[in-house]
């Protein structure tokens, strides 16, 4: 394959991946958090829900009470299974991700292997450098070792981390090519 459409392929990926991990961190982090509504917040939100639904001229007032108490236990159980949904929605797109440049990364290190050994080495110790620092991130992370929130803070934490280096490069790969 020509070199050129090597670079477009390696871009066209390397942003996706880029646009879908930031996309993925900001839909979980905007996602309502049940842990940061009070039960007064979530007592109201089943206020507004049962005066919207009329059922203060249909229920008793012991009734009522009964049935914002249990709305109210509801809602903090509905935005729990969403938050956890949105959370394993970013897991999995994270496992995917470093399943699929794991392969990649062995393929094209056998092939380059093949063609030019001294090459592939070097490409081995830029690969090591890259798994020691996902490792430092995951030991950085918030979160109990081998908990979701800490696989979840992980990812995000990495997104953060390569999209600045990325930007940086970006940036700083400009500014080169300016002074040249």
């Amino acid at each position: 394959m020509e070199n050129n459409k090597q670079d477009l392929i390696t871009k066209i990926v390397t942003y996706s991946i880029v646009f879908f991990g930031i996309l993925f961190t900001i839909w979980v982090m905007k996602d309502d958090n049940p842990s940061e509504m009070s039960y007064d917040q979530q007592k109201q939100w089943a206020i507004v829900e049962a005066k919207s639904e009329g059922l203060s001229s249909k229920m008793t007032a012991t009734e009522l009470n009964a049935h914002l108490s249990n709305r109210t236990a509801e809602i903090s159980l509905e935005k729990e299974e969403t938050l956890w949904s949105d959370v394993s929605t970013l897991i999995n797109f994270s496992l995917f991700i470093i399943y699929l440049a794991t392969g990649l990364v062995i393929a094209a290190f056998i092939y380059l292997a093949y063609l030019d050994f001294q090459k592939a080495k070097r490409i081995l110790i830029g690969v090591g450098i890259f798994v020691v620092f996902m490792i430092l991130i995951y030991l950085f992370s918030e979160g109990e070792s081998g908990s979701d929130l800490k696989i979840a803070s992980t990812a995000i934490n990495s997104t953060i981390v390569l999209t600045s280096l990325a930007i940086l490069g970006w940036v700083g790969g400009s500014l080169v090519k300016f002074i040249k």
